[in-house]
């Protein structure tokens, strides 16, 4: 399984359709026509802040399309992109519960009780603050699964929420070229 295979679980038919008609576009060269449709979630990507950029970019390169995809889900609500190097994650990581309706006073106790930050290197508390969450999650149901992307940016992780039964089912059944599985 790898995160076209898990985006064919999760989303709607419509989200589906959607999906599908951008990776057309992708797949035939139609980047205006990409671009003009899926905007934030290639700035999310690439950082790249107008057409002209990417359109730069896609003549010597292709976008990913599991990278696309993951920040798909993200735009769509299943998930949080965070970057490689995040000072303080304590709002990010709190509005995302807030939206997700899983607010629960163990989860708001490990968001506040340091900085949670990603920076690449072994003073890096990201991955290690996930794992304390995924063990309160665990006890109602659901889980976070931690994707970790070195394609664009180092260490840029896609969070994403699922029941727990399909987070087992994607993590026993793991493999992407893009993405390594934290969680």
């Amino acid at each position: 399984m790898n995160i076209l295979n898990l985006a064919d679980l999760l989303l709607s038919p419509d989200e589906k359709g959607e999906l599908q008609t951008s990776m057309e576009l992708l797949e035939q060269s139609k980047y205006s026509a990409f671009y003009e449709s899926n905007q934030n979630m290639i700035q999310s990507i690439l950082f790249l802040e107008t057409l002209e950029e990417f359109l730069d970019f896609s003549k010597e390169n292709s976008l990913e399309k599991e990278c696309f995809c993951a920040a798909f889900l993200c735009a769509h609500g299943y998930g949080i992109q965070i970057g490689g190097y995040e000072e303080d994650l304590t709002s990010v990581l709190t509005d995302f519960f807030h939206v997700q309706g899983m607010e629960y006073p163990e989860i708001s106790e490990i968001i506040c009780r340091e900085k949670i930050y990603t920076d690449c290197s072994d003073h890096d508390n990201f991955k290690k603050s996930m794992t304390a969450i995924n063990q309160v999650l665990d006890t109602h149901g659901v889980k976070l699964i931690v994707l970790e992307d070195f394609v664009y940016c180092d260490c840029e992780y896609t969070v994403l929420r699922m029941d727990k039964a399909l987070a087992d089912k994607v993590l026993s059944s793991w493999h992407s070229e893009n993405f390594e599985i934290y969680m």
